[in-house]
């Protein structure tokens, strides 16, 4: 019997930063489940042996200092992953992650100048760890829209974010296609529904990361009726096995599960002849003997 690990995560230190964030300034914009989410991911990371930390509706400089310190702690090898759960526009090309004083947002330019830039913010953990895996996670295909009621119908691009070039090493994932809404789910759920599907697999041993994601985003398209459909973008360019919760895998060698067709003696022990319980004619034949004794003589 013996015990095999597959490759890498099992032998590089896992860490995370979760962020929810859910009361926005502009009531139209406060969400439901994204706290919850944040929660609840951060929960089983732990379980799953990440060092993860956890924030909640963070402005613009307190989502500037939180990603700053996070990225401080990094150290090349990790397998790193940031989440969050809020608002996202795409503008000028470049996609953003909504802070909650979004009450400064009032026009694109704006979007540019109090939003936390996304491809910023994957190149800022990248660059501290260019030899294993960063896994990016944006569940923010949300509905923002700007302030300004006249732009409304022209940020169609707001409602979703786009794809974007991925750096090498890092695994990103989108909660829904180009021009999708994600849901923020129902009102009795605890969960949003990229997060329900995501906290349903993501713990599940020796799943790469591929198949894991795969396997959420055909969960989300199918419980939505193809209304939502996240995308991934797979930057790893790795051949090995890559898992969030590697378990070392016990294997039986064929020797100790298929029965010898040989039997061994010792040197040292005789073999002692099978013992076969007697059946009614031994019995009787035993019988006859005993009486022929009985009446021989010598």
């Amino acid at each position: 019997m013996a015990t095999l690990n597959s490759t890498a995560s099992r032998s590089h230190r896992k860490i995370a930063l979760i962020i929810g964030n859910q009361h926005y300034i502009r009531s139209e914009d406060r969400l439901r489940h994204c706290i919850n989410d944040a929660d609840d991911l951060s929960s089983v990371l732990r379980n799953i042996k990440f060092q993860v930390k956890t924030a909640h509706d963070l402005t613009k400089s307190q989502m500037v200092s939180t990603i700053s310190a996070f990225s401080e702690t990094i150290v090349d090898g990790d397998l790193v992953m940031f989440y969050f759960s809020g608002h996202g526009y795409h503008i000028n090309g470049r996609t953003y992650l909504a802070h909650v004083d979004d009450d400064l947002i009032k026009s694109d330019e704006d979007v540019e100048d109090y939003c936390t830039c996304v491809e910023r913010t994957l190149h800022q953990l990248r660059q501290k760890n260019r030899s294993f895996v960063t896994v990016f996670i944006l569940d923010c295909c949300r509905v923002h829209y700007p302030k300004n009621k006249k732009q409304r119908k022209a940020k169609l691009e707001d409602i979703s974010l786009h794809t974007m070039e991925v750096p090498h090493g890092s695994y990103v994932v989108f909660a829904c296609s180009p021009n999708q809404i994600a849901s923020d789910g129902d009102i009795t759920e605890r969960n949003g529904l990229f997060a329900k599907h995501l906290l349903k697999h993501i713990a599940k041993p020796n799943k790469d990361i591929t198949q894991l994601f795969r396997t959420v985003a055909n969960g989300v398209c199918i419980e939505s009726k193809q209304k939502q459909k996240p995308i991934r973008m797979d930057g790893l360019m790795r051949l090995e096995h890559i898992s969030l919760n590697e378990k070392p895998v016990t294997v039986h060698s064929a020797s100790s599960t298929r029965p010898s067709s040989r039997i061994k003696i010792s040197s040292t022990t005789t073999a002692k002849p099978a013992v076969i319980p007697p059946t009614t004619t031994t019995i009787k034949d035993q019988q006859t003997q005993n009486k022929m004794k009985k009446h021989s003589t010598c």
